[in-house]
């Protein structure tokens, strides 16, 4: 058993269809390749699981018997991802302290400390390590600066190390203002050319920014005709919304690329982007997280990662590492405009490669003591784990380590902290493992997750004066779900979240719709006409963005995660008032919020590796909703899929995976 964790989910499926595409040209197609954290018995053959950190605790947690063979861990210096850190470093020691015999494999580009990721391997462990400088493809770093004087005429310059090269000038055709540089830029340049990456710092500007382009090319580059072009955008209007900016700018061959959006165009918009059929994509931070998107030419302006974040150097050269495509070109450029305008860049951008020092997000937190003393003492309030999420899950992580050891003394951890700091922290965590209302099960289960927040959450119960199924989440058909999950939802605010309360009803309709498997369009057009309904001032574009953005932010993740925990106190609770029989009424929701259905038959097809609008789609013509997997093949296989009405797309997704 082989579980490859990924930094994000927007890099699930990619990973996992080349896992089965060489898998099977290495005559290994039997070997079970699947995306979804359950347990699987162990059989004949081997089994590759394609994971975040997140879904690979959510296997640990359901399965407490699963140990791995190996894990390999892609982008390891990810442990220094704020709370995914913690995270993803918890699921690590998870592993090995089940399995002790795991070999793990770790993988880090530019690092100059990669050993610390080896300091916590077992006494019996044979660490090794490989370090590889081997440049594959060539980046050209250029300076593209405004003439003074002159707003049209801009000046570019080769940069190698501390030595900048003149190379020549290009004109504009109109003065841009501040906003448009960039594309305006990046149009100059590369107008006649394909693979073309343009690199901004959120949604909003991906979509103003594909759109100026649209509008520079002009109607000479209308691409509309084309079939692939012209399915796409039909898709797009279909699954997300017939106003969509996507729909327009793809027209004359431009393109935007963000996290949120549906898996099966994001998909599509990068075959088509690989093919030349796209000739500029403008990207946000997705782009650094791995999703291998390689270019000719990648154009930045004072990039950051994701809004407000400065963009560190390694960050600066993982995504400079997408210009030139391996196999197919030397070289690649990356051009960075305005350089040296103040304010635009927060540092002039780095002229050379330098190492990338990996720091665990584990050891920022213990270098925070007093705070995270503080937070403890002060009973870790809901509104300081809002405002610094690291204290509260390394609050967890820590509290775990005491559990486990008998005190922090005793662990691990003990070795990175001087003897005073150790002391003060052994007290503050041990006077809250003596006081914990719940098993040390549900803490270890729920990371980031104040054990005082499921205390409070457990006197809630312990008052409940109604009747008890009334606090049981329920199955997303049924009808009074949006009211259930209404107070749901209150109480998770009020106990474990500190989440504002006006967000409920909003958050509860979603959360019930995306389990309902709603397709993503009808969520879009329910929130429009409601904001209709009510008079609200509302832009069509930002309910799209927001929409995508509340079901990847919240339904996916932040509710299952608070879920996950109510769900665990409250069963502890009934099965401390002998009501077995409530215990086994309550759904498994986790699963149905990362897939965003509940019936076994879209989930199965999902865990085949369909994206979401291709199961849901394809769903509607099966007449029955509990198939499994081997039912949904069978189903596929003895079906004409070119008779049935789906986009060309889907199709074409279907006979890939048959």
């Amino acid at each position: 058993i082989v579980a490859y964790i990924v930094p994000t989910r927007a890099l699930i499926q990619q990973v996992e269809l080349d896992f089965r595409h060489y898998l099977s040209r290495g005559g290994l197609s039997s070997v079970v390749v699947t995306s979804v954290p359950v347990s699987h018995p162990r059989c004949s053959e081997p089994l590759v699981y394609v994971l975040t950190q997140e879904r690979l605790h959510l296997l640990l947690v359901g399965d407490g018997s699963v140990t791995l063979d190996v894990l390999v861990v892609d982008e390891a210096q990810k442990v220094g991802d704020g709370t995914r850190g913690i995270l993803l470093q918890q699921v690590i020691e998870d592993v090995i302290r089940r399995s002790p015999k795991t070999k793990v494999i770790f993988s880090s580009p530019m690092t100059d400390n990669p050993e610390i990721l080896l300091e916590d391997a077992p006494a019996d462990a044979k660490p090794q390590s490989l370090t590889s400088e081997q440049c594959t493809v060539n980046q050209n770093l250029l300076w593209v600066s405004q003439e003074p004087g002159k707003p049209k005429e801009w000046k570019l310059a080769a940069c190698l190390d501390e030595e900048t090269i003149p190379l020549g000038s290009v004109k504009l055709g109109s003065s841009p203002s501040s906003g448009k540089r960039l594309p305006f830029v990046a149009h100059a340049l590369a107008a006649k050319s394909s693979g073309n990456l343009v690199y901004v710092n959120g949604a909003a500007d991906a979509e103003k920014a594909a759109h100026l382009l649209w509008d520079l090319l002009g109607a000479t580059a209308e691409v509309a005709t084309d079939p692939e072009i012209g399915d796409l955008i039909k898709l797009v209007r279909k699954v997300v919304h017939r106003d969509y900016v996507l729909a327009e700018v793809l027209s004359r061959g431009v393109g935007f690329h963000y996290g949120n959006m549906p898996l099966l165009i994001r998909n599509q918009i990068e075959a088509l982007f690989k093919s030349g059929k796209i000739r500029f994509l403008v990207c946000t931070s997705t782009l650094v997280e791995g999703v291998n998107l390689p270019a000719k030419t990648i154009f930045l302006r004072g990039p950051e990662k994701g809004r407000g974040r400065t963009m560190t150097e390694a960050d600066f050269w993982n995504l400079a590492g997408r210009a030139g495509r391996l196999g197919l070109e030397f070289e690649g450029n990356v051009v960075c405009v305005d350089p040296t305008v103040p304010g635009v860049w927060k540092e002039r951008p780095p002229r050379k490669r330098t190492l990338y020092t990996i720091t665990r997000t584990t050891d920022t937190v213990l270098s925070q003591a007093d705070d995270l003393v503080r937070f403890i003492n002060e009973g870790t309030p809901r509104e300081a784990a809002t405002a610094r999420p690291q204290l509260e899950y390394g609050f967890v992580y820590l509290l775990n380590h005491v559990i486990r050891c008998g005190s922090l003394a005793q662990s691990p951890i003990a070795r990175r902290l001087s003897v005073e700091t150790l002391r003060r922290l052994d007290i503050a965590l041990s006077e809250v493992r003596a006081t914990m209302s719940v098993p040390p099960a549900i803490v270890e289960r729920n990371p980031g997750i104040s054990p005082l927040a499921m205390k409070s959450l457990m006197t809630y119960f312990n008052g409940f004066d109604k009747p008890l199924n009334e606090l049981l989440p329920v199955p997303p058909e049924s009808e009074d779900a949006v009211e259930v999950y209404l107070r749901v939802v209150a109480r998770i605010n009020t106990h474990l979240s500190g989440d504002r309360p006006a967000l409920t009803h909003a958050r509860a309709l979603l959360v019930v719709n995306w389990m309902r498997g709603y397709p993503l369009a009808r969520i879009i057009s329910e929130r429009i006409n409601y904001s209709t309904k009510k008079g609200l001032d509302f832009r069509v574009p930002e309910v799209i963005r927001a929409t995508m953005r509340d079901i990847e932010e919240y339904a996916r993740f932040r509710f299952p995660k608070y879920v996950s925990c109510y769900i665990d106190v409250l069963k502890h609770f009934l099965l401390g008032r002998g009501e077995d029989g409530l215990i086994v009424q309550i759904p498994p929701l986790c699963l149905w919020l990362e897939f965003g259905a509940f019936q076994k038959t879209q989930l199965s097809l999902m865990s085949l590796g369909l994206s979401r609008v291709s199961a849901i789609e394809v769903s509607e013509f099966i007449g029955r909703d509990d198939l499994d997997e081997a039912g949904c093949i069978a189903w596929l296989k003895n079906k004409n899929l070119n008779a049935l009405d789906l986009s060309p797309i889907i199709i074409e997704e279907l006979h890939g995976l048959l």
